[in-house]
C-alpha cells in the first residue's frame, strides 16, 4: 500500500473515530436527559393499583355493598416459551376455556391481562407454571352479600382495566368517596422487557365507608310484600318508601322487580331504575287532601259548609267528570273520606289558580326532593300561565301533575309532622379511618298551619275508619291515609288499559313515627287502589310497627291481640336474599 492510500485511510479511521465520540458525547452529556427518559419508558412502568373499594351498610350495620382483596394475573408473552401448554395448564385454574386463553395469548400484544378478580392461592398457582412471564397485581372483586336486597338503590360497578367505577345508584352518586385513591406501583422490566421487580411507590387513601339511614329489615319486609303482591296481582311493578315523620330520613325505598348487582347484565335496563324516586306518575286522588289543606289555609270553606255530590259527576267547561263515590251531601271532611270527586273539584275552583299552585309547590311538587341520588325525577307541575279551565279541576283529581313516590311520601309527611316538609336523607354519614363526613343538614320549612295539619289528618283517619281505604286498617293502630287510583302513559299516550294504585298513609295517631307509600303499575282487572294498593299498605305498616316497636294506639284483647302477635315478620339475617 502506498504511502498516499495510507494516509487517506488513517484520515478516513480518524473521521469515523471523531464522529463516534461526538456522538457519544452528545448522547453522554447533551442528550443524556432524553436518553435516560427514554430507557426508563422501556424499563420502568407506574401502574395505579385502586385501594379497596369501601363499603355500604344499613342503619342497623348490614352489609349491603362491600370489596374483597383478590389479585389480577399478567402475562409478558415475550417471556412465554409454550403459550399453549401454559393455556392448557392454566384454564381449569381461572376457570376459562383453553382455546379462549391460547388465543388471547397469541395474539401478538406483549402485555395480556389473563384474569382478574382471583383469589391469592389461584394466582400463585398460575404464577408457579411460568414465574418468568406471570406477574401478579393486587386487585378487588365488588360483592353485595345481601344479594338483591336493595339492588335499585344500591346500583351496581364496572371495570376500567384494574378500576372499579360506579355505574348505577348510591356506587354512581358517590364513586369517588368510595373508591378512595389509588396506590401506585412501580413495574421494572429487564432488557429483554422481562417485568422482574413490582414495588408500591406510594399508599393510597381507603374510601369513605357509607352508612344509609335505610333499614335491612324494613327494606326487606317493603321487597317482599310488593313482590308477593307484584305477582299474585299480575302488576307490572310497584314502589314503596318509608319515611321518618320527624327527620325525613329515608328507612325503606323498595322497587320491584329488582335484580341481582352482581349481574346486572342478566336483566333489562329497566329493572336498575329506583321505580320509587326516578320515575313519576299522577298521583290520582291521593293530591286531595292538598286542596283541602289550601281551602282550610285560605278560608274558602265554612265550618260545617256541605257539598252537593248527589249528581255521580259534575260538569266543567263543558266536559262530564264522573264520580265514584255514593250520591249524598258531604262535608269537607266527608269529600276526602269518600274521595268525592264533584265536592273536591268545586272546593278547587273557589280557590284563585295561582294560591292552588303554590299549595302544590310548598308540599314538594314539580321539583325534586334533594334526596341525592343520581336522576331523581322532578315530576310536573305546569305554571298557571299554561292552564286551561279544566287545570284546577284536574290537580284537584291528581291529574295534569305527576310526582315520584318519595315525593308524594314527603308531602304526606309534612301533613304528618304538623305542616313542617323535610327534605328526605338516604345517607348518614361517609367515615374512613380518619375522619367522617355528615351531608348538611337542611332545616325543615312550615309550610303548613299545625292545626290545619291536624285537621287534615282526622279527615285521613276517616278514610281507614269508614272510608275508601277500609282495607288499610291495622288491628290496635289509628291509622291515617288516602287512596289513589290514576291513568299512566304508554306509548305516549293514556289508555284504560294501564293505571297506577296508590296508598300514601302514617301511623300511629295522635302522633305518626312513620309515613308509607305504595305504588303499584298496571294491576289488572280490579286496579282501584281500595283493593290494590291499600291492603299491601296494611301488611306493610303492622310489619313496620312490630320492627320499630311502635305501641299500639288502642288497647287489644282476644284474638286482634293475637293475630298481631302472630303477623310478625320473621328477622333479616345476615345475607339474606328478597
Amino acid at each position: 500500500m502506498n504511502s498516499g492510500r495510507f494516509k487517506i485511510l488513517v484520515a478516513a479511521l480518524t473521521l469515523c473515530a471523531l464522529a463516534v465520540i461526538a456522538r457519544a458525547t452528545q448522547i453522554a452529556v447533551i442528550e443524556h436527559d432524553s436518553w435516560e427518559k427514554r430507557a426508563r419508558r422501556q424499563q420502568q412502568r407506574t401502574l395505579e393499583v385502586p385501594t379497596l373499594r369501601a363499603s355500604v351498610r344499613s342503619s342497623e350495620g348490614y352489609v349491603l355493598a362491600a370489596s374483597l382483596d383478590r389479585m389480577a394475573i399478567q402475562v409478558d408473552t415475550a417471556a412465554l416459551e409454550y403459550p399453549r401448554l401454559f393455556a392448557a395448564a392454566a384454564a381449569p385454574l381461572v376457570g376459562s376455556p383453553e382455546q379462549e386463553l391460547a388465543s388471547r395469548l397469541m395474539t401478538g400484544q406483549r402485555a395480556v391481562w389473563l384474569a382478574k378478580e382471583t383469589t391469592s392461592e389461584v394466582a400463585e398457582a398460575v404464577r408457579r407454571l411460568a414465574p418468568d412471564a406471570v406477574v401478579l397485581v393486587p386487585d378487588s372483586e365488588r360483592i353485595y352479600p345481601s344479594g338483591t336486597l336493595a339492588a335499585a338503590v344500591l346500583g351496581f360497578v364496572g371495570r376500567e382495566e384494574l378500576k372499579i367505577v360506579g355505574r348505577a345508584g348510591l356506587e354512581h352518586r358517590y364513586n369517588e368517596l368510595l373508591a378512595g385513591e389509588p396506590d401506585r406501583y412501580l413495574a421494572v422490566r429487564d432488557a429483554v422487557q422481562r417485568q422482574v421487580q413490582l414495588k408500591r411507590l406510594t399508599r393510597g387513601r381507603t374510601g369513605y365507608d357509607l352508612e344509609l339511614t335505610l333499614s335491612a329489615r324494613l327494606q326487606a319486609l317493603c321487597e317482599r310484600e310488593l313482590e308477593k303482591a307484584r305477582l299474585t296481582q299480575g302488576a307490572s311493578a310497584g314502589s314503596a318508601v318509608i319515611l321518618d315523620v320527624s327527620s325525613g330520613d329515608v328507612l325503606a325505598l323498595a322497587s320491584v322487580p329488582s335484580y341481582d348487582p352482581s349481574r346486572p347484565g342478566d336483566v333489562a335496563p329497566e329493572r336498575w331504575r329506583l321505580r320509587p324516586v326516578q320515575d313519576a306518575f299522577e298521583p290520582g286522588s291521593t293530591a286531595k287532601p292538598f286542596v283541602a289543606a289550601a281551602a282550610l289555609s285560605f278560608g274558602v270553606v265554612q265550618p260545617g259548609e256541605k257539598f252537593d255530590c248527589t249528581h255521580r259527576g259534575i260538569s266543567v267547561a263543558g266536559h262530564w267528570i264522573r264520580d265514584h263515590a255514593e250520591p249524598g251531601f258531604y262535608d269537607l271532611d266527608a269529600i276526602i273520606a269518600h274521595s268525592a270527586n264533584a265536592g273536591i273539584i268545586t272546593v278547587a275552583h273557589r280557590l284563585e289558580q295561582d294560591l292552588l299552585w303554590h299549595t302544590f309547590h310548598c308540599f314538594g311538587f314539580g321539583h325534586r326532593t334533594g334526596v341525592e341520588f343520581p336522576a331523581e325525577a322532578s315530576g310536573l307541575l305546569h305554571s298557571t300561565s299554561s292552564w286551561s279551565k279544566m287545570s284546577p279541576s284536574g290537580l284537584a283529581l291528581g291529574q295534569e301533575l305527576t310526582a315520584s313516590p318519595l315525593q308524594v311520601a314527603a308531602a304526606y309527611a309534612t301533613i304528618a309532622n304538623g305542616g313542617w316538609l323535610c327534605r328526605p336523607r338516604l345517607v348518614r354519614q361517609a367515615t374512613n379511618r380518619h375522619e367522617s363526613i355528615v351531608p348538611a343538614d337542611h332545616s325543615p320549612v312550615r309550610v303548613l298551619d299545625e292545626s290545619i295539619a291536624t285537621r287534615v289528618c282526622s279527615m285521613l283517619e276517616q278514610v281507614v275508619a269508614d272510608g275508601t281505604g277500609e282495607l288499610a286498617r291495622i288491628p290496635g293502630f289509628r291509622v291515617a291515609g288516602k287512596t289513589g287510583t290514576a291513568q299512566r302513559t304508554f306509548l305516549g299516550a293514556f289508555d284504560n288499559e294501564h293505571h297506577v294504585a296508590w296508598f300514601a298513609g302514617f301511623l300511629p295517631l295522635p302522633k305518626p313515627k312513620i309515613v308509607i307509600v305504595v305504588e303499584i303499575e298496571d294491576p289488572p282487572g280490579d286496579f282501584w287502589a281500595s283493593t290494590a294498593a291499600a291492603p299491601i299498605f296494611a301488611r306493610i305498616a303492622e310489619g313496620a310497627a312490630n320492627l320499630l316497636s311502635i305501641p299500639p294506639s288502642v288497647q287489644l284483647v282476644g284474638q286482634e291481640a293475637d293475630s298481631l302477635t302472630a303477623s310478625r315478620p320473621a328477622p333479616l339475617t345476615s345475607g339474606a336474599s328478597t
